[in-house]
């Protein structure tokens, strides 16, 4: 039998906004994109085979959060990405050490240290 296959999904405000900050700021490519009235309405964007759905509903945004393993190396290149792109990542606790970051909608990006 197959594993199953799935992705998270977090609600946002502004597409084009979020959408700026997954490319621009952590890094995430841009793997496919709904528009309605010609801005972004749900779209999906990934890195190093970890995919979020983003989608605009404004009301649930923020509600959101992912937890994202790493090993050391893929760590040292992200942290190395958040020092260069201004991206505000906290050490942060959750069980076990962790690196916050928030999108800008407020939904949650947990990276576990190894």
């Amino acid at each position: 039998m197959k594993d199953w296959y799935s992705r998270p999904v977090f609600f946002i405000a502004d597409g084009r906004v979020s959408m700026d900050f997954y490319q621009r700021k952590l890094g995430f490519a841009l793997d496919w994109n709904h528009e309605e009235g010609g801005l972004p309405y749900v779209f999906q964007v990934s890195r190093n085979g970890f995919e979020l759905i983003l989608q605009v509903n404004a009301p649930k945004a923020g509600q959101g959060r992912v937890f994202i393993s790493l090993d050391e190396e893929q760590l040292a290149a992200l942290q190395e990405d958040f020092k260069r792109n201004e991206v505000d990542a906290r050490d942060s606790r959750w069980g076990m050490p962790i690196i916050e970051v928030l999108d800008p909608d407020g939904n949650e990006l947990y990276f576990s240290p190894p």
